[in-house]
């Protein structure tokens, strides 16, 4: 099973599509400060990456995220007696060990305890028994980690209840801020999860260390029965949103809006759910916003709106779809930039020719006098040029700075395009 993580604007990781990427760190992830119950931004932007990037995404049993892989040493022999003997499951021998002084604060590598140990491998009856001769519910690994935590790992009802009755704090952080309803949250443990809701605790609002309650954990990873959960229980949803948005879990956006998530709830970067979606290219998940009220012209603190970002990602049918709603194809952002000018600078000439069919100005000028032609030229798109140039582009036009196309654009292009340049640069007609 696999969550997604979030996303960074340019990010230095490169960002793959859903279930294709490598397990990564969640360091960079990009879920900090969300806070879904607010009318404020929610987040980070979920998709600064633009089209250029795409979502990573992380399995759950990888060491760093939601803490680390709950699992053995390669040489169990470097164990203490009672380590191995309740990793094992031997209830008889445990017994003996402790009855002769083995003490069941004993630890691993890791900072486990034989209670970490039973709780890990599902040992009831071990875990009763270390129970019932002390062992510390709320001894914590080198991670951070309770035995609590072990038990929503592995979505242990049973183990989850001894655990808390002996005083387990549902509450309890791992070092990256982690609580067991996160971790429930996240692998759709939904009995577990309604049980630590019942436990004394700040209840669903707490966030992780990037910010991520558990709604934003169960909406990563599409538990719909688990965000029903969390929304009864109050959960704040438009942080949420904008997650199953990033990780493209249509279901959890519909299950989201109809539990009363705000269709245009912002992120820190005044991103919505459907500017998530536009980025990342991700039509179905754009109609169902679109049918729920999205507005398509808002825009960003950049001033970039859901076109800018799918004529940037070169996502041809997102771009069809927001021109047919009737979004501005001519929008500037904050640098005075056209989704033309985004979709030339990623030589999407697809995207670009559409944009064109629909009125886009061909030689509209943006930040340092810059068009769409200058900047195809600047990053090497040759085919998407040669199409601005045979759709009127001129190749005269200056920058600020005094640059022109004509050095760069091929004389081939020029001399179908705009044969009167062909000549100049022939020595002709000067």
């Amino acid at each position: 099973m696999v969550v997604v993580v979030g996303s960074s604007y340019w990010p230095e990781d490169t960002w793959t599509g859903a279930g294709q990427g490598s397990p990564v760190s969640m360091k960079d992830s990009c879920s900090s400060q969300m806070d879904s119950g607010s009318s404020q931004p929610v987040g980070k932007d979920m998709t600064e990456a633009g089209g250029e990037q795409e979502l990573r995404w992380v399995e759950l049993g990888s060491e760093e995220a939601l803490g680390a892989r709950t699992e053995g040493p390669s040489d169990p022999q470097a164990w203490g007696l009672l380590l191995q003997a309740v990793w094992r499951g031997h209830l008889g021998l445990a017994r003996k060990l402790l009855r002769q002084g083995a003490s069941v604060e004993e630890r691993d590598h890791r900072g486990r305890t034989p209670l970490h140990l039973a709780v890990l491998r599902g040992h009831v009856p071990l875990v009763r028994l270390l129970l019932q001769r002390g062992a510390a519910v709320g001894a914590a690994d080198h991670a951070g980690r309770t035995p609590l935590h072990e038990a929503a790992w592995h979505g242990s009802s049973r183990v989850a209840e001894l655990l808390l009755r002996r005083g387990a704090l549902a509450a309890a952080r791992s070092g990256a801020g982690l609580t067991p309803l996160h971790w429930a949250a996240a692998l759709g443990r939904t009995l577990l999860a309604g049980r630590l809701l019942g436990a004394p605790s700040p209840g669903p609002a707490l966030a992780d260390a990037r910010g991520w309650t558990a709604a934003h954990w169960a909406a990563a990873g599409g538990r719909l029965p688990v965000l029903e959960l969390l929304a009864a229980d109050g959960a704040g949803l438009d942080g949420a949103l904008l997650v199953a948005a990033a990780a493209g879990r249509v279901a959890a956006l519909r299950l989201l809006l109809a539990l009363g998530a705000r269709v245009d709830a912002r992120d820190s970067a005044g991103t919505t759910a459907l500017g998530v979606a536009a980025s990342l290219g991700r039509r179905q998940d754009m109609e169902v916003l679109l049918d729920h009220g999205a507005d398509p012209s808002l825009k960003d603190r950049h001033s970039r709106s859901a076109l800018h970002r799918a004529a940037a990602g070169g996502h041809l049918p997102a771009a069809q779809l927001l021109a047919a709603w009737g979004v501005e194809v001519d929008a500037r952002d904050s640098l005075g930039l056209t989704p033309l000018h985004h979709a030339a600078r990623g030589g999407h000439a697809e995207v670009a020719s559409h944009l064109l069919d629909r009125g886009a100005q061909v030689n509209a000028t943006g930040w340092l006098h810059s068009t769409p032609l200058h900047l195809a030229r600047e990053h090497g798109h040759g085919p998407t040029a040669d199409l601005l140039l045979s759709r009127g582009a001129s190749p005269t036009l200056r920058t600020q700075w005094g640059e022109v196309v004509q050095d760069l654009v091929s004389l081939e292009a020029c001399a179908k395009s705009c044969p009167p340049f062909a000549e100049s640069r022939s020595g002709r007609g000067t």
